[in-house]
C-alpha cells in the first residue's frame, strides 16, 4: 500500500511540474503575442532574434543583438554588400588611396541628411569619428581596432575627408564597413538631459522607441537612397529557436534570424524560404611550434593528415558547423585558392617514421568543454573525435578539457603540447585571420599562440597589408596558404553555420555571414 501511495504521489508531482512548465510557456507565448498585437501588416516587419539588444549607441554597440538594430539606423563611409564581405560605397560615393597606401581620400555624397535634418558634410564625418575615438578614454572599445592605423583625420573641403595612416593598411576599408565604431553619426546634443539618447544617423530607419518586448524602427522619410520597402520594423528577442519557428509559422513574425537546423528544416517543409550561411570564423588545432614534439614541421603535418576532419564534424552535427577545406572561411579573399593536403593515415605514418617516431606519437591536447559557434558540441567532443581518427595512424592524443575561462588561463600557461581554439573575425579580411593569428609580432600580444615564425610568410602578409589591389592581395594570400600547407603550424578544422527563415511573402532579404543584416531593401509582396 505504501509503495502504491508513493507511486501515486510521484505521478501527482510530475503532473504538477508539467502544468507549471506549460503555464510558463503559455505566459511567454502570450507576452510575445502582446509584443506584436499591433497587427502584422504590409507596413510592418517583425524580426525575431535570440540575442538581447544591449546598446543602440554605435560607439558602444558591439554585440550581435545590438548591431542588428544599429546597422539599420546608422551608416558608414562604406558598407558590406548585403550577404557578403565585399565592400561597396555608402556615404562616400568613391575613394582614392595614395601609392604608399597611407592616405585614404573619401568623396562624400551630396544632399544626405542626418535623421534630425542636419546635412552630412566632411566636418560632421570628422567630428563623428573623433567622438568614436575619444570614447575609448574610459574603456576599451571597437574604436581601438577600427582606427588603430589612423594618425590624423582631415576635412579637406565640405565633401572630402582624408585619413592619414601611420602605416600602410589595406584592411582599413573593411574596418570602415563594420557597424562597430565606424558609422557616421550626427552632432551630439548639448542638452545634458538627452545624453542617453543615441545620436542621429543617416540610415534607412529611425529609432522610434520600444514596443512591449521589442525595439521599434520607422522608415526614414528623407533617406538618401531607395525608400525603405517597409514602414516599420520591430526587433523581438526570442531566445528559443522552436518558439521563433512557431511564431513564423503562425504569422506572428516575418523573419526568424537564429534557427537551429531542425527548426529551419521544419519551416522549409511548410514551404517557407530558408537561408544558410557560413560564419566568419575558424576552429583550429594549434601546435606549440617552439618545442618538441611540434618544433618539427613533419610531425605537425603527420598529425594534420592523420585526422579525418569530415568524420569528426559528423559528431559535431554538420547542420550547425561545417568542416573546413582551407585556412580561411568561404567568402573571404583567397579562401577559394587553397589546396590543402587531406586525410591520409598512410602518409601520416610515413611522415612520423621519417621524423623518428617509428613507434608512434603521443601528445596532450588541451581544449574547452563549452560549446562555441564553430564547435556547437563543445571542444571536448571534437577533440575526442579527432583522437579516434588519429589512433589509426599510431597517434595517441590525450585530451584535457576545461571550462572556457579556465581553458584560456591554461593557454596562457601554455599547458599541453597542442590546443583547440577558435577565432571570430571582426572585419572579414584575410589579414584578420592570418596576420592576427600567425604573425611573429602577435606572439607578445597573445594572439599567435602557436609561436610560429616564418620570415617568408611574414613578408607576404606585410605585402598583403601594403597593397590595395585586390587581385594582387588574392595572389599573396594564395602564396601564404601554400606556405601554411607545407609548415602546418595549425590545422583549421571548421566554421559555424547559421540558419534563418522568412515568411513566404518576404522579398529582398540577404542573410549575411557577418551576423548583422540591412533590411532597407526588404519588402512584403501581396500573396496570390
Amino acid at each position: 500500500m505504501e509503495k502504491k501511495f508513493n507511486i501515486f504521489f510521484v505521478i501527482i508531482l510530475c503532473l504538477a511540474a508539467f502544468l507549471v512548465l506549460s503555464q510558463e510557456k503559455q505566459r511567454e507565448e502570450n507576452s510575445l503575442s502582446t509584443a506584436v498585437d499591433a497587427e502584422i501588416s504590409s507596413n510592418r516587419l517583425v524580426v525575431t532574434q535570440k540575442y538581447a539588444v544591449k546598446s543602440l549607441d554605435p560607439t558602444l554597440a558591439s554585440d550581435t543583438g545590438s548591431l542588428r538594430v544599429t546597422s539599420n539606423i546608422y551608416e558608414g563611409l562604406v558598407r558590406f554588400k548585403p550577404g557578403t564581405v565585399q565592400v561597396e560605397p555608402c556615404l562616400a560615393s568613391s575613394w582614392e588611396v595614395s601609392e604608399d597606401a597611407k592616405v585614404w581620400t573619401f568623396n562624400l555624397r551630396r544632399n544626405v541628411l542626418f535623421q534630425d535634418g542636419t546635412p552630412l558634410d566632411a566636418g560632421s564625418v570628422e567630428s563623428s569619428i573623433k567622438r568614436q575615438i575619444e570614447s575609448k578614454k574610459n574603456q576599451t572599445s571597437y574604436a581601438d581596432f577600427v582606427y588603430a592605423p589612423v594618425q590624423k583625420i582631415e576635412a579637406v573641403d565640405n565633401y572630402t575627408v582624408q585619413f592619414h595612416l601611420k602605416y600602410p593598411y589595406a584592411p582599413f576599408l573593411n574596418n570602415l564597413a563594420m557597424p562597430m565604431a565606424a558609422p557616421v553619426v550626427g552632432p551630439a546634443r548639448d542638452n545634458a538631459e538627452e545624453t542617453s539618447v543615441p545620436p542621429p544617423g543617416t540610415g534607412p530607419y529611425i529609432l522610434a522607441g520600444e514596443i512591449d518586448n521589442g525595439i521599434l524602427l520607422r522608415a526614414n522619410p528623407h533617406y538618401w537612397a531607395t525608400t525603405p520597402g517597409i514602414q516599420e520594423i520591430v526587433f523581438l528577442t526570442v531566445t528559443d529557436s522552436l518558439l521563433q519557428s512557431e511564431m513564423l509559422l503562425h504569422g506572428q513574425s516575418d523573419i526568424a534570424l537564429d534557427l537551429t537546423f531542425d527548426d529551419a528544416a521544419k519551416v522549409r517543409f511548410q514551404g517557407y524560404p530558408v537561408f544558410r550561411t557560413t560564419g566568419l570564423d575558424i576552429c583550429y588545432l594549434g601546435f606549440y611550434t617552439e618545442r618538441a614534439p611540434f618544433d618539427r614541421a613533419g610531425v605537425r603535418k603527420a598529425v594534420a593528415q592523420a585526422i579525418d576532419i569530415k568524420e569528426a564534424y559528423k559528431h559535431q552535427g554538420l547542420q550547425q558547423a561545417q568542416p573546413a577545406v582551407g585556412h580561411l572561411p568561404p567568402g573571404v579573399i583567397g579562401s577559394e585558392l587553397t589546396d590543402r593536403p587531406g586525410y591520409d593515415p598512410a602518409e601520416a605514418t610515413r611522415l612520423l617514421n621519417d621524423a623518428g617516431h617509428k613507434d608512434g606519437l603521443s601528445f596532450t591536447l588541451i581544449t574547452y568543454s563549452d560549446p562555441r559557434p564553430y564547435t556547437p558540441g563543445g571542444g571536448k567532443e571534437l577533440a575526442e573525435a579527432l583522437t579516434r581518427s588519429a589512433a589509426q595512424a599510431g597517434i595517441t592524443i590525450n585530451v584535457r578539457a576545461y571550462p572556457w575561462d579556465q581553458f584560456k588561463e591554461a593557454l596562457q600557461r601554455r599547458e599541453g603540447d597542442a590546443f583547440l581554439y577558435g577565432w571570430i573575425s571582426d572585419n572579414g579580411d584575410p589579414d584578420n585571420f592570418l596576420y592576427t593569428l600567425l604573425a611573429p609580432d602577435q606572439i607578445e600580444h597573445g594572439q599567435n599562440i602557436t609561436h610560429y615564425h616564418n620570415t617568408q610568410l611574414e613578408t607576404i602578409m606585410v605585402s598583403g597589408r601594403n597593397t590595395t589591389d585586390m587581385e594582387i592581395r588574392r595572389e599573396l594570400y594564395a602564396q601564404a596558404q601554400e606556405i601554411l600547407n607545407k609548415d602546418t603550424p595549425w590545422v583549421v578544422l571548421g566554421h559555424s553555420l547559421y540558419h534563418a527563415a522568412t515568411a513566404p511573402d518576404i522579398t529582398g532579404f540577404a542573410f549575411s555571414p557577418t551576423g548583422w543584416h540591412t533590411l532597407g531593401g526588404v519588402k512584403k509582396e501581396a500573396m496570390q
